[in-house]
């Protein structure tokens, strides 16, 4: 039988963590998801849908319930238009091009969604919510192009993408308990026992307009940004062994002593790694050599630097899922009869800065792993191991090409990581002048993070190997249960092989460890 994954929407308390969990269950596996609408939400919606009904019987003009969109905001249109207006608005928008989003991702944005309807400000009606809580339950999601959207008003082009799935229009995606089916959405839509979806005033406007394909991707990035230092700080508790580096590096005086907290936590899972002298510490204590470089003897105050850069990450992330997001927006409680306001809630800055700072954030880390495997490859630097870790070199070119692999990797990162959010090029006549570029810097933050993966996995290849040529010392027993592990998947070397499927073999144990 199934397990159960619960989820209670309130627009107020949702934390990032536990979007990802829920939108990566919705989407890697057979579990059952259950979404609750908490009580005060549903009142508070039912109520912002009651306004716009007030709205739509008076004559007054309102942006987005009796009015065009973007230029066309002056035109006024009639009230037997009004659910016209909002179906073309849907298909008119769903213009995005390029490869589909990752079904994650697509789950993750509209479950961002569903929370920012639940805060009452979007004139939505509760059985549009619920028809929203059904398809996510259900698992039918729209196929979503990746490409089209600038990040305000919103991420309007893969949103209007969603929404047209629900209507039946496009394609979708449906998974039936035993696989993932891609076709017209129509049909899907009648496989999984779901009704179109039919809008009415102001929903259209109010399921696309906001942030929250920009805020999905920096949410995926937050924890992937999570797991990598994690990750990165076992790769390098074997290279401080694999390369007979001093475990002073990590002292707790010392890290204290640098005042940021970051530096301190390092240091924590360093020493959870290397909880004491290991034989391999022993055995290098009266070495001579006074200091190691600068890879191995800064990465507690580096990564330390990155750690706290995710925190603030996090905590702008958290802001921007539990926040309103629409234009125009509804505050039925604003004066005696409520009131509609119009501002630039949609604007995706905090998002894409977020991505953008995630992003620079792992370049950095995949620069400081990749100088550690560069060490290892050197007799000169890595404490008189073979050249390129292997134990016949010459015949054998050893790991010489993973290391160019990485350097290939980080060199990529870094052209990725300069910041697409200091872009903005003007949109719907000048009206939108200004634009965050919030899904590009996404976009790029996704592919740093796969090339780092890739990067942390060849550190993997190559501390293993060093402590592989090290034996018949051994490192620390965490170290050497994880070895067994490891040991499973990728084995020792001793002349050349296709190392290619080593190191994908070494990416995919670290992402099975710590993702």
């Amino acid at each position: 039988m199934s397990s159960l994954c619960e989820i209670t929407l309130d627009g107020h308390s949702l934390e990032p963590e536990t979007l990802y969990r829920v939108a990566r269950t919705l989407a890697t596996t057979n579990e059952k998801v259950r979404i609750k609408i908490a009580d005060a939400a549903r009142e508070r919606i039912r109520a912002s849908a009651d306004f716009v009904k007030r709205v739509i019987a008076g004559d007054k003009a309102v942006y987005g319930i009796n009015t065009g969109f973007g230029k066309f905001a002056e035109v006024s249109i009639a009230k037997e238009k009004l659910c016209d207006l909002q179906k073309n608005l849907i298909l008119s928008h769903c213009c995005g091009v390029g490869q589909p989003f990752e079904r994650s991702l697509v789950f993750c944005a509209t479950l961002i969604r569903l929370n920012v309807l639940c805060r009452g400000n979007s004139g939505v009606r509760p059985e549009t919510v619920d028809a929203l809580v059904a398809s996510l339950e259900t698992r039918f999601i729209a196929s979503v192009p990746s490409q089209g959207s600038v990040g305000a008003s919103g991420d309007l082009a893969p949103s209007a993408h969603v929404i047209a799935a629900l209507m039946g229009y496009g394609e979708a995606e449906f998974f039936d308990g035993k696989t993932w089916r891609l076709g017209d959405a129509g049909e899907l839509l009648a496989l999984a026992k779901l009704k179109p979806l039919e809008l009415a005033p102001k929903e259209g406007l109010a399921l696309i307009n906001g942030t929250q394909f920009t805020a999905a991707y920096a949410a995926h990035g937050l924890h992937s940004a999570k797991a990598l230092l994690d990750a990165s700080l076992l790769t390098l508790a074997m290279s401080i062994e694999g390369l007979r580096a001093s475990h002073g590096i990590f002292n707790r005086n010392v890290v204290e002593s640098h005042n940021h907290p970051g530096s301190v936590y390092c240091a924590d899972k360093l020493a959870a790694w290397l909880p004491a002298s290991t034989a391999i510490a022993e055995s290098h204590e009266n070495c001579g050599r006074v200091q190691d470089p600068y890879s191995l003897r800064c990465a507690p105050q580096v990564q330390g630097a990155l750690f706290e850069e995710i925190q603030d990450a996090e905590e702008t992330i958290r802001l921007e899922i539990n926040c309103s997001t629409d234009n125009p927006l509804i505050f039925v409680n604003d004066g005696p009869s409520g009131s509609v306001r119009s501002g630039g809630n949609f604007h995706a800055i905090h998002s894409a800065r977020v991505n953008d700072s995630l992003a620079s954030c792992i370049t950095t880390l995949a620069s400081i792993c990749e100088r550690r495997v560069f060490l290892a490859m050197s007799p000169d630097l890595n404490a008189g191991l073979p050249a390129f870790l292997s134990p016949e070199g010459g015949l054998n070119s050893g790991l010489m090409i993973a290391q160019v692999t990485a350097a290939a990797l980080v060199s990529e990162n870094k052209a990725l990581s300069f910041p697409a959010s200091v872009d903005s090029i003007p949109t719907s006549d000048n009206k939108e002048d200004h634009v965050s570029m919030g899904p590009i810097a996404g976009k790029k933050l996704s592919m740093i993070i796969d090339n780092t993966w890739h990067v942390l996995g060849i550190e993997l290849l190559s501390a293993a190997q060093a402590l592989h040529l090290l034996r018949p010392l051994k490192s620390s027993p965490a170290i050497e249960s994880l070895l067994v592990r490891y040991r499973k998947e990728v084995s020792p070397f001793d002349r050349d092989r296709y190392f290619a499927s080593d190191i994908n073999a070494a990416t995919k144990f670290l992402k099975d460890e710590f993702l």
